[in-house]
C-alpha cells in the first residue's frame, strides 16, 4: 500500500509500500522476475526518491539506495553489491513530431539522420566504460532476435555536420524553430538532451531547448498542437529493452498516424510488414521482415536510435534474494 503522505515535505521524494497480511503467496515455484511466489519479507518497504546522484550513493553506503563514475566508488564498497539487473538494457531514442514542421518533412528527418552519433549519446549517458552501452543499435534492443545490420551503414557511417547542413537546406529547412523538451529531473534523458540539442545546433538548426520536469513532458507530448500553441518538435526518452525486441511490442514502431504513440508518424510500408511479421510461420521469416522493417524505417524515420545503455543497481550485500529486471519488493530478506 503506497502512502505517498508520508512525503509531504516534498511531494513524490518518498513512497511507502507496507506489507498486506490478507496476501497468499502461490505454494511452488521459484520466484523469477515477475513469476513465481510473491513473497513480503519485511512489514514495511520505504522508497527514498533522491535525484542527486552523489547524494544517494552517501545515503545508499550509509544504509539508505548510480552515474558511472560513482560506480567504481560504490564497487570498491565491501557493504555493496553492484549489478545489472536489467539485462536487456536502456534503449533510447529521440522522437520527432511528425505532424509539424520541420519533421512532417522526410527529406528533412533523413537529413538529420547524418547527425547522429550514438556513441556521443551513450558517453553522456552512462560514460566512457563501453561495458555499459552498445553501439551501433537498430531499431531492435540487441539482445533481439530481430536485431540485425540491415540499413546501418547509414547510421554507422562518418558523421559529417558540414554535409548534414547543405542536406537539410536543400530538404527544404528554412530555420523553423524547434522545440525540445528537455527533462530536467531524470539524469539520464536530461544529459541525452543536452547531446541532442548540441548536434542539432552544429547542423543549423533552430532549437528551443525548453527545460522542464518529467511531469510536465509527460501530458505535453500527447498534445498534437503546434509547437507554438503548446505542442513540440522533439523529445528524447528510453524504453527498457524488451519493449524493442520485436514489431508487436515496439511501439515507436507503429506508424499509423494519429493513433501511433506519441509523434504519430504515418508509413503504411512499415505497417504491412508489421501485420506479415504477426503472419510469419517461423521465426526465419520473421527475421527477414524484421529486417525490411529496419530498413524501410530507416527511410522513414519514425525515431532515432541512439544505443542501448545498462543502469547498474547498487543494493547492500546483507540482502538476498534480490530479483532481475525492476524494482521488485518481494523476496527480499536480509541473510
Amino acid at each position: 500500500m503506497a502512502r505517498p503522505q508520508d512525503a509531504l515535505e516534498v511531494q513524490g521524494s518518498r513512497f511507502v509500500y507496507e506489507r498486506f497480511a490478507g496476501y497468499q503467496p502461490r505454494a511452488d515455484g521459484l520466484p523469477a522476475w515477475t513469476s513465481g511466489p510473491k513473497i513480503g519479507h519485511f512489514d514495511r518497504i520505504q522508497w527514498q526518491i533522491i535525484p542527486d546522484q552523489a547524494t544517494a550513493a552517501g545515503a545508499l553506503q550509509a544504509g539508505e539506495l548510480p552515474l558511472s563514475d560513482l560506480l567504481p566508488m560504490l564497487r570498491r564498497s565491501g557493504k555493496l553489491r553492484v549489478v545489472n539487473a536489467e539485462p536487456t538494457g536502456n534503449y533510447a531514442l529521440l522522437r520527432p513530431n511528425h505532424l509539424h514542421p520541420p519533421f512532417d518533412n522526410p527529406e528533412v528527418r533523413r537529413a538529420l539522420l547524418g547527425a547522429i552519433d550514438q556513441d556521443e549519446f551513450m558517453e553522456a549517458v552512462i560514460g566512457d566504460d563501453k561495458s555499459l552501452w552498445q553501439t551501433p543499435c537498430g531499431f531492435f534492443a540487441p539482445l533481439s532476435p530481430m536485431a540485425s545490420g540491415a540499413g546501418m551503414p547509414i547510421l554507422t557511417g562518418k558523421r559529417d555536420d558540414a554535409q548534414v547542413r547543405r542536406d537539410l537546406k536543400a530538404a527544404g529547412y528554412a530555420g523553423e524553430k524547434i522545440v525540445l523538451l528537455a527533462p530536467q529531473d531524470v539524469p539520464n534523458q536530461q544529459a541525452m538532451t543536452e547531446i541532442a540539442a548540441d548536434m542539432m545546433r552544429r547542423v543549423g538548426m533552430n532549437v528551443d531547448y525548453q527545460a522542464v520536469d518529467w511531469g510536465t513532458v509527460m501530458p505535453r507530448r500527447a498534445n498534437k498542437g503546434a509547437p507554438a500553441q503548446g505542442g513540440w518538435n522533439a523529445f528524447v526518452t528510453r524504453f527498457v529493452g524488451s519493449e524493442m525486441f520485436s514489431p508487436g511490442v515496439n511501439a515507436g514502431l507503429r506508424c499509423n498516424g494519429g493513433h501511433a504513440w506519441f509523434g504519430w508518424p504515418s508509413s503504411s510500408r512499415i505497417e504491412e510488414l508489421r501485420e506479415s511479421w504477426f503472419d510469419a510461420p517461423n521465426l526465419a521469416t520473421q527475421r527477414t521482415l524484421a529486417e525490411r522493417i529496419q530498413e524501410q524505417a530507416f527511410g522513414d524515420l519514425p525515431y532515432y536510435p541512439l544505443g542501448l545503455y545498462y543502469n547498474p543497481t547498487a543494493y547492500r550485500t546483507d540482502l538476498i534474494g534480490v530479483l532481475d529486471g525492476g524494482p521488485f519488493f518481494w523476496n527480499v530478506r536480509r541473510s
